[in-house]
């Protein structure tokens, strides 16, 4: 039996999550910016209507389009709608794979049977009142046989009702014009090198032989291949991967030279970063500072965590260390950032016979629970 899957795609997120905070904002061109309100990151369909480009600079966008809001994101208010999100869909269906977010995969072979409906047009119409009544945000439901199908379906949803089915035997007169740089997974290098051999379309996909793709694209252009002719290459992974590395960064309102603010940049991302370990049970073993020049000129400091921790309060004596060697008051910098690598499984981490780690790890276990309960940086841990 083959199997469908879904894709619920929320709609402009970050400003719908404002919209849903401040209902007032309903209707208007509205532009969510960045950290430090450096460009736009979320438009509404207005804000769109008008012309307002993604990414633009917040500069650019008050100068050229005066009338639209400008709102400074609340990535914890994101953060929140994001969780009663997933929780619905988990809900829903048994197996969802969380993408970003505001995107994910859910399996849903013969699930409209279990919701006494009849086929995945309905089941699809389902699911997105669902997420609408119960968290109030627009989503996207597209319905298809392979994750490449389910975007394409997404994409038609929302240019109707915000939900579509592409079933197997339609596939080819449903996407044959669908424009390769509108395909999931294909970024401007890959069209580029496809426009190159006459492969504009996805209909040219699906005429050219496998043997090409495996050629000059190996598994990545098979799975692309095999994805848009309603194979499922790709299933739906519900385990969440642990990260090999995380980085934290930001830019400033301005740029500086004032050490105090650089180090307190450095603790928050640092901790930002701890935080997210512990999370997945990792530790690190080596630490980078990175400051970022008016100039954008990236310099860096590392060093070797040894033993290896997820706990803040070891790392950050470190981590000022490392911001001392690349400091300089003749220079002005722009943005900042703390990237932890070489990340392992806590559980399965030697312990040092010297260096016993374990109450500190279990003090930022509690600044955890605190953060869980009165909100992020409810804490300040000094140096």
């Amino acid at each position: 039996m083959r199997k469908i899957l879904a894709l619920a795609d929320c709609n402009n997120f970050f400003v719908s999550c404002e919209i849903l905070k401040n209902p007032a904002l309903k209707g208007l061109p509205v532009c969510v910016l960045s950290n430090c309100d450096g460009c736009v990151i979320s438009r509404s369909n207005e804000a769109k209507k008008i012309g307002i480009p993604m990414g633009m600079p917040l500069f650019k966008a008050k100068k050229e389009f005066p009338d639209a809001i400008y709102l400074s994101s609340d990535f914890k208010l994101y953060h929140q709608i994001s969780k009663r999100f997933q929780a619905i869909l988990k809900d829903f269906a048994p197996n969802v794979e969380v993408c970003s977010i505001d995107e994910a995969f859910l399996e849903v072979t013969e699930l409209y049977k279990l919701y006494n409906l009849n086929g995945y047009d309905e089941l699809a119409e389902f699911l997105h009142k669902k997420i609408k009544r119960e968290l109030g945000i627009p989503v996207s439901i597209g319905i298809s046989t392979s994750k490449f199908l389910c975007k394409l379906a997404t994409d038609k949803a929302k240019k109707a009702d915000f939900y579509y089915f592409l079933p197997f035997e339609k596939i080819k007169e449903e996407i044959d014009d669908y424009k390769i740089e509108d395909i999931w997974g294909i970024g401007r290098n890959t069209a580029a090198f496809l426009r190159a051999y006459g492969i504009f379309t996805a209909g040219d996909i699906l005429k050219k032989d496998k043997s090409f793709f495996e050629y000059f694209m190996g598994k990545r252009g098979l799975e692309l291949k095999f994805g848009l002719e309603g194979e499922n290459v790709l299933p739906v992974i519900t385990e969440e991967h642990k990260p090999k590395s995380i980085q934290k960064t930001a830019s400033f309102p301005k740029v500086t030279n004032n050490k105090k603010f650089l180090e307190k940049s450095v603790l928050n991302h640092l901790h930002n970063a701890c935080r997210k370990m512990r999370r997945y049970n990792l530790s690190a073993t080596e630490l980078t500072v990175m400051l970022r020049t008016k100039d954008f000129r990236i310099i860096t400091a590392s060093s070797v965590i040894n033993p290896c921790t997820s706990s803040e309060f070891i790392l950050n004596k470190m981590a000022v260390s490392l911001l001392n060697k690349i400091y300089s008051e003749y220079i002005l910098f722009r943005s900042s950032g703390v990237y932890v690598s070489g990340l392992k499984d806590s559980e399965y981490m030697q312990k040092d016979f010297f260096f016993n780690n374990e109450r500190f790890e279990k003090l930022s276990a509690i600044t955890d629970k605190l953060e869980q309960k009165y909100g992020k940086n409810c804490l300040k841990i000094g140096v």
